[in-house]
């Protein structure tokens, strides 16, 4: 059992050294100033379209409710890889892009018996930048008669936020469960606008933006757990994220770009390291799930983030924010939990659905995302689980929105259980 849990930590170990917290490239990053926020879905939430706010379990932390750590028994580390293909389509042409990253790392422990403290730290992407784009206008001469001369704009984005968090649940009598997340968000995003004429190569101006990003947040949790038949239970979970102001700090300055140099000519400084707020609206989610113990699990869950005219910068009235939400459903099944003699009938199989509105609008429309989830854990020794998602989505419609982005996601994950602080017993 050791050697197992060493050969998959030094898997994750390579990892580590080749890659950074996850990234997906993705156009639809570019929207938001903090670019796009992201679910926080461990492997065995995602493969159920993102279910976890009423869905506690003994085998896996929960870092979507807080108040279902507490039916966390073991020592646990988690840890997961992620890597997405993207096919971006639009009236014009086809473009296919890719990445790989650490997504998540998570540790816990229960602090009492019987689950009554369970706690928890960890990090995830908290938000995603990372895209890259192009367009191009014909030139008007000064009669309006179009030339043959072009002007080529080139956008690209990278960075992302960070989220370090503490959580902790406690329980309070035998079905209710109160938790907290206590969170530091970090990071920093860097932008380039730059534009270019064909047949005028010494006319290359860039804007280039760069914002860093820090705060404290706090998110808090409840969850029903009640057995209304042997082995059958009903689990309710709500969560609730507070308000958070990020505060950042801007940089933008106009740039004349001499060619064939790295020479970079400053034209203006817009922002010279300006003190701001982003302000992000607060979140609430509510799920229903209903379990027979170590054979079979279906839920159904609802979350909304009340983005306004308020939310954003400070001082950008202009953007134009909608409230978003997200339904999310998913079963898990288990053939035949003590089966001894099947691996296969061991497998704890996944599947789910998953329908989004986000909070922006791309030329007067909605955006939304639509996706189906499979996923699936495979037991490593008693109480240890390799745990394998898959999402397979698409968002936007290039008739309305001119763009379209079919995605597909996977994450790789592990569940490493243990059982510290046994008493020993002599005879």
């Amino acid at each position: 059992m050791h050697r197992i849990h060493i050969n998959i930590f030094l898997i994750y170990f390579f990892f580590l050294t080749k890659l950074t917290v996850a990234q997906d490239t993705t156009p639809f990053s570019s929207i938001n100033p903090i670019g796009e926020i992201s679910d926080n879905s461990f492997a065995n939430n995602l493969a159920m379209g993102g279910v976890g706010i009423s869905n506690g379990s003994y085998w896996h932390l929960n870092n979507q409710n807080p108040a279902a750590l507490v039916y966390n028994r073991f020592t646990t580390f988690e840890m997961g890889v992620a890597s997405d293909v993207r096919q971006i389509v639009n009236d014009r042409n086809k473009d296919i892009t890719g990445n790989g990253n650490i997504n998540y790392i998570g540790f816990g422990i229960p602090m009492l018996k019987g689950g009554k403290w369970v706690t928890s730290i960890g990090f995830n992407p908290y938000s995603n930048t990372n895209y890259k784009l192009f367009s191009q206008e014909q030139v008007n001469g000064i009669n309006g008669d179009p030339t043959s001369a072009l002007v080529n704009y080139n956008y690209d984005g990278s960075g992302g936020l960070t989220e370090v968090y503490f959580s902790n649940g406690f329980k309070l009598g035998d079905d209710f469960s109160f938790g907290f997340k206590g969170s530091y968000v970090f990071g920093k995003i860097s932008s380039n606008i730059s534009s270019s004429i064909s047949n005028e190569p010494q006319f290359y101006s860039n804007l280039f933006e760069r914002s860093s990003f820090k705060d404290l947040s706090l998110s808090t949790g409840l969850f029903y757990k009640n057995e209304f038949k042997e082995d059958n239970f009903l689990k309710i979970g709500i969560i609730y994220d507070l308000n958070s102001s990020l505060d950042a700090t801007r940089f933008s300055q106009l740039e004349r770009k001499i060619p064939n140099s790295l020479s970079v000519l400053v034209i203006d400084t817009i922002y010279n390291n300006v003190a701001s707020n982003f302000n992000i609206p607060r979140n609430f989610g509510i799920g229903v799930s209903y379990e027979i113990i170590d054979k079979l699990s279906v839920g159904l869950e609802f979350r909304t983030r009340s983005w306004n005219s308020s939310s954003g910068y400070n001082d950008n009235s202009s953007k134009s924010y909608k409230s978003e939400f997200q339904i999310s459903s998913g079963i898990e099944i288990i053939p035949d939990a003590e089966n001894v003699n099947s691996f296969f009938k061991r497998i704890t199989y996944r599947g789910g659905l998953l329908y989004k509105k986000s909070p922006f609008l791309i030329n007067s429309e909605e955006l939304y995302t639509t996706a189906v989830t499979f996923g699936m854990s495979l037991p490593i020794g008693t109480i240890s689980r390799v745990n394998l998602g898959l999402e397979l989505g698409k968002r936007g419609n290039v008739e309305k929105l001119s763009i379209k982005e079919n995605y597909l996601k996977f994450i790789i994950g592990s569940s490493i259980n243990n059982i510290w602080f046994i008493k020993r017993k002599f005879d």
